[in-house]
């Protein structure tokens, strides 16, 4: 394995009460794809998620909230609709989401898996070898040694690393109820396509988000479609029902206002909106160091290449210290160049 693939700084722990979980796999939109039958197990009484991730890898027990932004209807467990998606309330430094990669022959490659079974809750490897696609759709792999862990309960949605093609081909759903034939399934990266769109990248209209202490870009699909006019809030989580539809802030640390900004599309053309004096917002334009003020109230129209600038800080001791800036790149591949 490379070395990012040794220590995947996209490999998610997902824990509830009673425990470790299973696993996930972070996206590049910053959403964390696993089972619907893992967040199951952490849903309460009322129906709210009881879910929190870490990222063993980098920040392990962090145990940072979560919350479900898609779960469908009871599927059969380890099934090709056996998949949910998380939002979790921030994204740890040094992480980065996971080399999505579809292909049509995969059968005997080199396959590994990172998963929490019974007794491991740091987590542990398990390697096998691709057989082939079921009729279902899923991947089929078994493990090609008498030694050694095998896939087993506790790896459901964890990333299946290819050797092979040195990218994640697919999400572990289910293992064979004969644990001696050590084999186990997952859904390909068509199928979580299937349940979740944004993994389709790139979208043509998108933000690049790059926060104050040079974490890894992120990117956030700005999706447009129905009515004539759509809005994007920017701004900062605070795990109620009405969320920002862009998160910037990472609780305490890089702070900004709870409804800051808005990107407004309509028919077609973009613009920033500004709506509050207190919460500043610039525009930086290709090739120009100089901020430009978003009036508030008021907007500034956007195109391809513009940045939006927003000043973070960090709560200490219940004060403001500044801390530098979010970047946002607005990109469109379609008609808003300059």
């Amino acid at each position: 394995m490379g070395s990012k693939a040794e220590k995947p700084p996209w490999q998610v722990r997902l824990r509830t009460e009673r425990g470790v979980a299973g696993g996930g796999i972070l996206c590049a939109n910053g959403t964390v794809l696993t089972c619907a039958h893992v967040v199951e197990q952490g849903r309460g009484p009322d129906g709210r998620c009881g879910v929190r991730v870490d990222f063993p890898f980098l920040e392990r027990g962090s145990d940072i909230p979560a919350r479900i932004v898609l779960a469908g209807e009871p599927a059969p467990v380890g099934g090709p609709d056996d998949v949910a998606v998380l939002r979790p309330d921030r994204i740890p430094y040094g992480a980065e989401p996971a080399p999505l990669e579809e292909h049509a022959d995969l059968a005997g490659h080199t396959l590994g898996a990172y998963g929490f079974p019974e007794g491991h809750p740091e987590g542990v490897w398990a390697g096998g070898r691709l057989v082939g696609r079921t009729a279902a759709g899923l991947l089929q792999f078994a493990a090609v040694n008498a030694t050694g862990h095998p896939t087993a309960r506790g790896f459901s949605g964890s990333p299946v690393w290819d050797e092979d093609l040195q990218a994640v081909i697919g999400m572990v759903t289910a293992v064979d109820r004969l644990a001696e034939a050590r084999t186990a399934y997952a859904l390909p990266v068509d199928g979580l396509r299937t349940h979740w769109p944004e993994l389709a990248e790139p979208c043509p209209v998108r933000l690049w988000i790059r926060d104050p202490h040079g974490g890894p870009p992120r990117m956030v699909p700005l999706r447009v479609t129905g009515p004539d006019r759509r809005e994007f809030w920017i701004g900062r989580g605070d795990g109620g029902p009405r969320e920002p539809a862009i998160l910037l802030a990472s609780r305490p640390r890089h702070v900004v206002s709870r409804w800051h900004c808005r990107l407004v599309c309509e028919y077609g053309n973009w613009s920033v909106e500004s709506p509050k004096r207190d919460a500043l917002t610039y525009v930086r334009y290709p090739g120009d160091d100089r901020l430009l003020l978003v009036p508030a109230p008021g907007r500034l129209p956007l195109c391809h290449g513009d940045t939006l600038v927003i000043r973070a800080s960090l709560s200490v001791s219940e004060q403001q210290k500044d801390s530098g800036y979010w970047e946002l790149e607005f990109v469109d591949d379609h008609h808003t160049f300059r």
